[in-house]
């Protein structure tokens, strides 16, 4: 029998006491392949996610109370995959605040699921892998991110100390919260602050203090993520809007062509196989960024601001590399 991971065999034990058999440990160890240990381990999570298993002392068995039992639920096969791929394959503590919560949801809902349903699902994931891009840890914020959450639904201010790259140092500041936001490769949240009189995007692993005050603020109802970041290329929205085109090489073409890097982006092919790339930003840093990561695959066609930014960058490049030539590298 192939080894089971541990979301399966959390899975497995569920789906036989829901059956209704009354099982003892030494049955469930037997079935799953693991150690008595672990099953006593394995039970106490799943009650701790909620689920009412219950111990029959004069028969030594473990058994799922029948008034724990979902309502039956009327899944297709390929919702109940879609649940499984969520919970199983998706779920990432990495990314995804409350992961533990995610995957006792998804145990209760399989576990309402016929068995064949499951079963076979099961067998679809085993060839399905799901790795997110590198992100901040969400770990670190995760007790922040929650606070946050709680200040927007009582619609409080924030006071948080924050380590700030643009001014470069520690700054205080009274915000009135308006969103968190997952973006790019962190967590973030969006709102008045009152030491800059303006709407500014605060990174979560950044924020040192956060305290919720007792001052309610009244929300800005025609505040939209959408409307604040604009035509911005990412997170950094410039004062003054750019018509950007860009041609790319035919090696590089297919893998630009296939990605929608933003709402406003336009694209054709030559007949050589070069690709004409163009977009409408407010802002041209960070797409400045992302041109460079292509080298010498993309050209810079228009604007002429962006053709003399990413010409400045690449001058301080060549520099850096000047003034470390004939010097051994220092390392860590």
């Amino acid at each position: 029998m192939l080894k089971m991971t541990r979301t399966q065999r959390l899975l497995r034990i569920v789906q036989m006491l829901q059956a209704g058999r009354r099982c003892n440990v030494n049955k469930l160890a037997e079935e799953v392949g693991v150690s008595r240990r672990t099953i006593f381990r394995d039970v106490s999570v799943l009650k701790d996610a909620g689920i009412q298993i219950a111990f029959d002392d004069d028969t030594e068995t473990y058994n799922i109370e029948q008034s724990y039992y979902l309502k039956p639920m009327n899944l297709t096969l390929e919702e109940g995959l879609a649940v499984m791929l969520m919970t199983r394959k998706m779920a990432d503590a990495r990314v995804l605040p409350m992961v533990g919560s995610i995957v006792s949801a998804g145990l209760k809902i399989e576990s309402a699921l016929p068995e064949d349903v499951v079963k076979h699902c099961g067998e679809m994931l085993q060839g399905v892998e799901f790795d997110w891009p590198q992100v901040s840890d969400v770990d670190s914020v995760s007790d922040i991110l929650y606070r946050i959450q709680q200040a927007i639904a009582n619609q409080r201010k924030l006071r948080i100390a924050y380590e700030s790259y643009h001014e470069k140092s520690e700054i205080q500041t009274t915000l009135r919260p308006y969103r968190a936001l997952f973006r790019g490769r962190g967590w973030y949240v969006i709102g008045h602050s009152e030491m800059h009189g303006e709407l500014r995007t605060f990174k979560l692993e950044r924020i040192i203090a956060l305290h919720e005050t007792d001052a309610h603020f009244t929300p800005d109802h025609t505040f939209t993520v959408e409307t604040y970041f604009g035509n911005a290329w990412n997170l950094i929205r410039g004062d003054t809007r750019y018509h950007v085109e860009i041609t790319f090489s035919a090696k590089v073409a297919g893998n630009v062509e296939e990605v929608a890097w933003h709402p406003t982006q336009r694209t054709r092919r030559r007949s050589d196989g070069t690709l004409v790339f163009e977009v409408d930003v407010d802002g041209i840093d960070e797409i400045a960024w992302w041109i460079l990561g292509y080298g010498d695959q993309a050209i810079v066609c228009e604007p002429e601001p962006l053709r003399q930014l990413i010409a400045s960058h690449a001058r301080n490049m060549l520099r850096y590399v000047d003034m470390h030539e004939n010097k051994p590298i220092e390392r860590p």
